[in-house]
């Protein structure tokens, strides 16, 4: 993953230029590394026209997307410190903690993922791309841990469906080649 696949991130996603982690392609950045997103900010006065009074509080969300051996306690306690540690003199701080989970992999070339990729292919008429893809579904992991069972998750969206942006599109064809798929994917899960 090097340079051309970094150009076709940014011919995707319209972006000027790489940015990331230093050392590491775009595609392992957001496929693969560890990440944390300012995903909601606001403050001061958002009507029309201008004030020239400062805000007495503002707000921002943060997400973190976790990778294998992530501790999501540990991680949430270490971001905490960081914000602490920079507040500026005199200012408060108050922080409301949503949902956490551990992060789920599975290995694409077990049995099941190997059933899956057959009927990706069959039905596609390609082989699959094997990549990771964050989400955040902590019962995954749970169900890992305690039932000792692994999910199959088989993205359909292509780097263009903008997902989660207010221009979120889905393909008709990978609908209708995910129905195939599914049905391929049952028969191959039979044998295995």
């Amino acid at each position: 993953m090097g340079k051309s696949s970094d150009e076709d991130f940014l011919k995707t996603t319209g972006s000027p230029e790489p940015f990331g982690e230093p050392g590491y392609s775009m595609a392992e950045c957001l496929w693969a590394r560890p990440t944390v997103e300012v995903n909601g900010i606001g403050g001061g006065y958002q009507g029309e026209g201008s004030k020239t009074v400062i805000p007495a509080e503002a707000m921002f969300k943060l997400s973190c997307r976790l990778v294998p051996g992530q501790d999501p306690d540990k991680i949430q306690r270490q971001v905490e410190a960081h914000l602490e540690k920079h507040l500026p003199k005199g200012v408060t701080m108050e922080i409301y903690k949503g949902h956490s989970g551990k992060a789920y992999h599975n290995d694409p070339h077990s049995k099941y993922g190997k059933a899956a990729q057959i009927a990706l292919e069959k039905s596609f008429g390609k082989a699959p791309v094997l990549i990771r893809e964050g989400g955040s579904i902590p019962i995954i992991q749970d169900m890992k841990e305690i039932l000792g069972a692994d999910s199959l998750m088989l993205g359909l969206a292509l780097p263009d469906c903008q997902i989660h942006a207010p221009n979120e599109n889905f393909a008709m064809e990978n609908f209708e080649k995910g129905v195939e798929m599914s049905q391929a994917l049952l028969r191959e899960l039979a044998v295995v």
